[in-house]
């Protein structure tokens, strides 16, 4: 049994890592409803889960017991899920463990809606760092296209930061909205998530009229956090 528990504490340790906005044992505790000092012994290997928390873990991150048990999921190239509210982003990483910025080019835009989750179609994407944003917050870099915001040109590259907690976006924020139907969308975004649970989406340019989105049709928020364009703004 205690190479089953090794395997369960470093499983969980990892589990929790690939969690969206590094996610700390008090907020992980609360959402499974278990002392923050039981999750922590939990990772640590010094105490076996209850038959109830284990049943509890395996369905918060959609794993089987067996394999929570058993495998080791850091070897497992699929991305991590949960059964949960909180988000997971796949995401990729520097040698020095520091995470990248990816960019998704014109190319594979048409592919992101389907391959945000797919760890395979991440790790294809070129990366780099970029010294002046947050090292504390996750960023995603995106082709402009289209004249509905400007003054954006279209060739931009636009920068996001990830948004875990899609309720307390602001009124008027930009975001760039990833829906399956539409791919990745720039817009100003008005939220009535939480009494009508859509999104309303509104141009810049006032010949494009606002629309809704539902919560469900959601699949990713970026607010936006800055664009290179290689030649000077004009007017």
């Amino acid at each position: 049994m205690q190479e089953k528990v090794n395997n369960f504490a470093q499983n969980l340790s990892y589990l929790r890592s690939k969690l969206d906005g590094k996610v700390s044992q008090q907020r992980l505790a609360d959402e499974l409803g278990i002392k923050k000092s039981t999750l922590a012994a939990y990772e640590l290997g010094r105490a076996e889960p209850s038959f109830e928390d284990l049943i509890r873990l395996a369905t918060f991150f959609a794993i089987p017991i067996d394999g929570f048990l058993r495998k080791d999921l850091r070897n497992d190239t699929r991305p991590v899920s949960t059964n949960g509210d909180l988000r997971v982003l796949v995401t990729t990483v520097d040698p020095q463990n520091r995470e990248n910025i990816e960019f998704v080019p014109v190319r594979a835009m048409g592919g992101y809606a389907e391959g945000y989750g797919d760890i395979d179609y991440i790790n294809r994407l070129p990366a780099f760092q970029v010294p002046f944003l947050s090292r504390d917050r996750k960023y995603r870099a995106f082709p402009y296209e289209g004249d509905s915001m400007p003054p954006l040109r279209e060739g931009s590259v636009v920068f996001g930061e990830y948004i875990d907690q899609w309720d307390g976006v602001k009124n008027g924020t930009i975001c760039l909205v990833v829906t399956k139907d539409e791919g990745v969308v720039l817009k100003k975004v008005f939220n009535y998530l939480e009494d009508k649970g859509v999104l309303v989406l509104k141009s810049l340019n006032e010949r494009y009229a606002p629309y809704p989105v539902r919560r469900e049709e959601i699949q990713e928020l970026w607010r936006f956090a800055g664009y290179f364009d290689s030649e000077f703004p004009m007017g």
